[in-house]
């Protein structure tokens, strides 16, 4: 009888375990094919965002060149079409300005000093009558919009076309574009920025496919897996590649590594499982604290966005008439949106630390502007929430090393900490000074205080009291002094407490004054 006792839980732990992770893994073959799509429409969509990021700069930098050429000519000279050469910019040959009515082009009285040109650009604007018509719209609405238009005069010659109006006068605004000098010059630097160390961008003639620019160097994959015309320069196509492997070598291999996980994985809890058995109430416990973890978090985050969404809606519907008042509401937006960034970051660095990636950045920095800094952006929760805020900084402090950011995060932790066990004493002290080789920002408050006991405790991941007054307000992820304790130790300073139960508490963060701290 005691053997049978002992092998069933055996077995419904090993069936519990082995049988939903096969059945996973079948359903996984059945479906490759279908993960492999996925996994190539959004790594398609990520280039395609690329793509479009180049085609936005590109369009920018035309329009800042009409920008600066209607800042140096005077429209009231000229009232016909005019051909002005624009001699400090090397990528554009000429401007042609011709005076147009409401109801058409009047090529008639086109005039521009090269006749074949001429011919060309005649031809190439009656073939796009219809574009051009639609500029006159959108300029009618406020809006200029360019279109290129390649010209087969000269290699590599592009005309931007566009429409302004000026005093009643409507011009067919036309920019001659060395296409070649542009994409080498304008945009080759940018398509080196946009492919970073993952990506190959090249750009090539549609028509001859010439080579114009590569992020490689001028060299060039024989294929890429997306190609797109470049807005403004119709001829010109931009092909994009993942640096060393295809997307469907890509998918496949994420799908192999993907099943051979798990078929490794299901040996493993074949071979585990009396492991698993042995541990399962502490795993029980483990999952009862991310729980507590999550239901925690997420209170902390619906507070923010229920304040965020209920003044957005009351701005957006517009009941709020009064500007003053109304400011206040987008200030309170804001303020709130920056609580919401402080939970998350708090879960980005502690992930960050777990991983082992968390770097900090060494500067000269004065921890009386990182108090500032701080009580300025929580002036909005210190009045909402009724608190006196004293501030007694020694202005005498020498700057040191340390990382800024890092250090004004550990400082928010310490006051939400302060806020949030606060009772009927609303009040916070905030000081800076020196205490031996190190100076200290301390943070003091008149609230529940801490006990000896659970002050050995504290500084662990994810603790937080659950017996006694403290319980009732400990609403945080248990992560805030989890990460000011790694950040100080990042910076070889020490952090210390003082705190009686019922009395308040003191959290003193000791930064070293020696300059060799630097990292």
């Amino acid at each position: 009888m005691s053997n049978r006792f002992i092998i069933k839980p055996w077995l419904i732990v090993g069936l519990l375990l082995v049988i939903p992770t096969s059945l996973f893994t079948a359903i996984e073959l059945l479906t490759l094919n279908d993960q492999e799509e996925v996994i190539e429409s959004i790594y398609t969509k990520q280039l395609e965002s690329v793509l479009f990021s180049i085609n936005q700069y590109t369009d920018d930098i035309a329009n800042n060149w009409i920008d600066n050429v209607y800042k140096n000519i005077n429209l009231k000279d000229h009232a016909s079409t005019s051909e002005i050469k624009l001699n400090d910019n090397q990528n554009v040959k000429s401007f042609v300005l011709h005076p147009i009515d409401s109801t058409s082009l009047k090529l008639d009285k086109f005039i521009i000093a090269n006749d074949t040109l001429k011919r060309e650009i005649i031809n190439q604007l009656l073939a796009h009558t219809k574009e051009i018509d639609q500029l006159k719209r959108y300029i009618k609405s406020g809006y200029r919009k360019v279109i290129g238009i390649d010209l087969e005069y000269q290699k590599h010659l592009t005309m931007l076309v566009f429409i302004t109006e000026n005093d009643k006068t409507t011009y067919l605004n036309i920019l001659l574009l060395d296409a070649q000098h542009f994409i080498s010059n304008a945009l080759s630097p940018r398509i080196q920025m946009a492919a970073g160390d993952d990506l190959v961008i090249v750009v090539r003639h549609s028509k001859t496919n010439e080579l114009m620019a590569s992020s490689l160097l001028n060299e060039a994959p024989d294929e890429v897996v997306k190609e797109q015309a470049i807005w403004l320069l119709p001829d010109y196509s931009l092909g994009i590649l993942p640096v060393g492997i295809s997307i469907s070598e890509l998918a496949n291999k994420r799908a192999t590594q993907n099943i051979g996980l798990l078929i490794l994985v299901d040996i493993l809890l074949i071979v585990g499982a009396w492991l698993f058995y042995r541990n399962v109430k502490r795993e029980l416990h483990l999952a009862k604290v991310k729980s507590d973890f999550v239901s925690n978090v997420s209170h902390e985050i619906r507070t923010p966005l229920a304040l965020i969404s209920m003044y957005a809606e009351t701005l957006q519907l517009g009941r709020v008439k009064d500007e003053t008042k109304r400011n206040k509401y987008y200030d309170i937006i804001y303020r709130e949106t920056q609580r919401l960034s402080s939970i998350v970051n708090n879960i980005l660095n502690f992930s960050r630390i777990e991983s082992g990636r968390q770097k900090l950045t060494f500067a000269t920095i004065e921890l009386n502007d990182i108090v500032d800094e701080v009580v300025n952006n929580y002036q909005y929760h210190f009045k909402e929430r009724g608190f006196a805020i004293n501030i007694d900084t020694n202005n005498g402090l020498e700057p040191i090393y340390g990382d800024q950011q890092a250090i004004t995060e550990s400082l928010i932790n310490l006051v939400d900490n302060a806020m949030k066990y606060s009772a009927d004493v609303k009040e916070i002290r905030l000081s800076t000074g020196t205490k031996g080789q190190y100076q200290y920002i301390e943070v003091a408050d008149k609230g529940l205080g801490i006990s000896a006991k659970e002050q050995k405790h504290i500084f662990e991941k994810f603790y937080r009291v659950t017996k006694g007054a403290l319980a009732h307000h400990a609403k945080g992820s248990g992560l805030g002094l989890s990460i000011v304790m790694h950040i100080i130790k990042g910076h070889n300073g020490k952090i210390e407490l003082e705190s009686t139960e019922g009395n308040g508490s003191c959290f003193r963060i000791l930064l070293p004054i020696n300059k060799l701290n630097k990292q």
